[in-house]
């Protein structure tokens, strides 16, 4: 067979091949970053070869890709992609190291509902224990936005160790072994009934202050910005000598912006409980 023929093939080999497909192949490299494997079922000449990155060999916790494989090796992975320009696939060990992991996280889908016990809070998120996932795993993590729609400080503020949540299946991630959750997905953003409210006028309690303006909260999960300048006509150094944190005042609404969640108050001529500078 010609050099072209067998260009031929690989091509057409490579392209039948599907992300998230499960191919098995034999070690034949170990570098510094990734394992090189010779795909079963490539009829040749030649080979068909796959690399798997370090962090896709295991989910342990290793500094070489010899701690986690070695040459001759035969190993099972998922295909992540196909690389044209390397003719070679990309994959991953470590999405097929545990059967009954990958099994359990195969048969959900984004958009379903699932339960499950918070295991643990952090400053970056939530882990949750899902219910049906296999003994000593936890595949279940929320990000602090996804927690609601209300702005808060930290994940404690709003959900707690040993708790029972619900949350929608925003992503499965086999690689990694996680399914990420949305609280606030299965409630409506609470903007939506302002989204043609310009111009009304009503009562928030000042939530924080920043150098430029202070953030008012006008109802549950709807915070907007009084900009410094929309205080009052003559020029305001810091929103510091016009109203303080938790002081409720009165404001209008400017302009909602759903797409990126944007709510821009003003109290021009409407500041009746909040600090007046001398």
């Amino acid at each position: 067979m010609t050099e072209s023929h067998s260009s031929e093939a690989l091509k057409n080999f490579l392209n039948n091949l599907r992300a998230g497909e499960v191919r098995a192949g034999r070690v034949i490299s170990v570098e510094d970053r990734t394992a090189l494997v010779e795909l079963d079922g490539f009829p040749g000449p030649g080979k068909a070869l796959g690399r798997i990155p370090r962090g896709d060999l295991t989910r342990k916790a290793i500094g070489h890709p010899s701690e986690a494989v070695s040459i001759g090796q035969q190993l099972t992975f998922e295909v992540i992609a196909v690389d044209w320009q390397q003719q070679c696939v990309w994959a991953s060990a470590a999405a097929c190291e545990d059967q009954a992991l990958r099994a359990f996280l195969l048969g959900l889908r984004r958009g379903a509902t699932h339960e499950g016990r918070v295991q643990s809070v952090h400053n970056f998120g939530v882990f949750v224990n899902l219910d049906g996932e296999p003994a000593n795993q936890c595949t279940g993590f929320i990000r602090g936005p996804e927690l609601g729609w209300q702005r808060i400080d930290h994940p404690a503020d709003a959900v707690t160790a040993g708790q029972r949540v619900v949350g929608e299946i925003i992503d499965v991630d086999t690689r990694r072994g996680q399914v990420q959750l949305s609280l606030k997905a299965l409630h409506e953003d609470p903007l939506v009934p302002f989204a043609n409210q310009a111009g009304m006028v009503t009562t928030g309690q000042v939530t924080k202050l920043i150098p430029f303006g202070a953030f008012v909260r006008i109802a549950d999960g709807v915070e907007g910005l009084v900009h410094v300048t929309e205080f009052r006509d003559e020029h305001v150094e810091d929103p510091g000598q016009i109203v303080s944190e938790g002081d409720e005042i009165t404001v209008r609404i400017v302009e909602v912006d759903l797409v990126r969640r944007r709510l821009t108050l003003s109290a021009r001529d409407l500041l009746q409980n909040g600090k007046r500078s001398s």
